[in-house]
């Protein structure tokens, strides 16, 4: 199965649905979050250089100007804290302490860059921070105290990290519990879609697997199961009944036409009467015909043939029809043009006897309806998805309309209503492909019409 396969499947759209939405909640929880620590820190940081400016203002308080020089020469020297900033300016603006000599008083709160400061620039913190600053009056003078933001940026890091790994986990997790519980509502979902192409194919026998899990879908799965049982009931029926008629017709009728055969010999002498029951003769073998391809209609598609399938070679089963009806097109005036398998031509699982019946019904069907000196072409070769057997002919063709129409019981074209025929040969076709498991398909064959039956490959 592929990705894309894999995404159409409700299950696995719903859990990625489900899992963005997990995402999105969670990412936006851990938005708020940094910002609000974010803030808290920063918060901590002002905090902090309010509590160095209130100890060095009692300083010039207590000690005066000069102490206060001193006090901050040493902890603008001091190796202890590279991520600190002093100036101190007396009356007339000059600085006489700190490790900061480029700015000037401003008024407030100010964030200053540490690109903007030579002196700390090159500190080799590595990061391209910057220092919540202020300046404050002091007895002679302004005093300037900053703190970097660093720990603003690394606990942002942090978190972002954090969240990143937090939506990765959460993703995994999300999309991985989401297949997983998934996997057993799509076997499922599996089961039910193989039995109803099982019985799609004929096997009406078949019913979805019964769980004593009482899911939604066992519900669905015990409803198909009852329509399935309801309706291979009144297939059965309908089988039956015709099986039935058929049976209890064809034995009359074929007591019927002995007494014909027999009545026909004693009316040797009067070649009118004998003309007579010869005809009588000829229509209840036409109706003891139709009763047979009932017949094998029914039991093909009740699918009681399957059982003697067998690995089989298309080539071969075209050669015996060939064989067996080359005389007969050339003899009724038609032309025949078989073009053999080119390459090598997949095997199927197959009836050979069925399908040689599938091919002689085809071959039939052209020499019954179209004019004289129809050219018939068959043609045998590889598709993608299995061999393919195409029968056409150059004769007047079949209108689109009616392509699927011909293939119900009895149904014949306006124009072949006086002609001889029951109605039942493409029935019998399509009964025996979808036996096989295959697809017949008519295209216009400009002129004429051409017959397409594709195989499944074998399995």
């Amino acid at each position: 199965m592929t990705v894309r396969d894999l995404f159409r499947r409700t299950q696995v759209r719903s859990a990625v649905a489900f899992t963005l939405i997990i995402t999105l909640s969670v990412s936006a929880l851990f938005t708020v979050m940094i910002a609000y620590l974010a803030d808290g820190i920063e918060d901590s940081v002002r905090a902090r250089i309010i509590h160095t400016r209130d100890a060095l203002l009692a300083i010039d308080r207590r000690y005066g100007f000069d102490e206060l020089v001193s006090v901050v020469t040493d902890e603008a020297e001091s190796v202890r804290d590279a991520d600190s900033i002093f100036a101190l300016e007396n009356a007339n603006g000059e600085i006489v302490a700190g490790n900061i000599r480029t700015e000037h008083p401003f008024k407030g709160w100010r964030k200053l860059a540490r690109s903007r400061l030579p002196e700390v620039a090159g500190d080799g913190t590595g990061h391209d921070d910057g220092f919540f600053a202020i300046w404050t009056p002091v007895s002679k003078g302004m005093l300037l105290i900053g703190r970097s933001d660093r720990e603003v940026h690394q606990a942002r890091l942090i978190l972002m990290r954090s969240l990143g790994w937090g939506i990765l986990a959460t993703a995994i997790l999300g999309v991985g519990s989401g297949i997983y519980l998934a996997r057993g509502a799509q076997r499922r979902i599996d089961d039910i879609a193989d039995t109803l192409s099982a019985v799609t194919a004929g096997e009406l026998h078949r019913r979805v697997p019964a769980r004593p899990t009482r899911h939604d879908l066992d519900e669905v799965s015990e409803r198909i199961n009852a329509m399935l049982t309801q309706l291979e009931r009144l297939v059965q029926n309908a089988n039956q009944s015709s099986t039935d008629i058929a049976h209890d017709l064809k034995r009359p009728m074929t007591r019927l036409r002995q007494q014909l055969e027999g009545a026909s010999e004693a009316a040797d002498r009067d070649p009118g009467i004998k003309q007579v029951f010869d005809d009588a003769i000829a229509e209840v073998d036409s109706i003891v015909a139709t009763f047979e391809a009932l017949l094998n209609i029914g039991q093909l598609e009740a699918g009681d043939r399957r059982a003697r399938f067998v690995d089989i070679g298309l080539e071969s089963v075209l050669d015996d029809a060939i064989e067996a009806y080359a005389p007969v097109i050339e003899d009724a005036g038609f032309t025949l043009v078989w073009n053999g398998a080119r390459g090598v031509v997949p095997q199927i699982r197959g009836d050979h006897e069925l399908l040689l019946q599938l091919f002689a019904n085809l071959i039939e069907n052209v020499l019954q309806h179209c004019p004289v000196g129809t050219a018939i072409e068959i043609t045998l070769f590889a598709s993608l998805r299995g061999p393919v057997v195409t029968v056409a002919d150059d004769g007047p063709g079949i209108p689109p309309a009616e392509y699927e129409n011909v293939f119900r019981r009895f149904y014949r074209l306006e124009r072949e209503r006086s002609n001889p025929g029951h109605g039942l040969g493409l029935s019998l076709v399509r009964a025996i492909a979808d036996l096989h498991g295959a697809t017949v398909t008519l295209v216009g064959n400009d002129p004429g019409l051409k017959i397409a039956i594709g195989f499944p490959s074998r399995t």
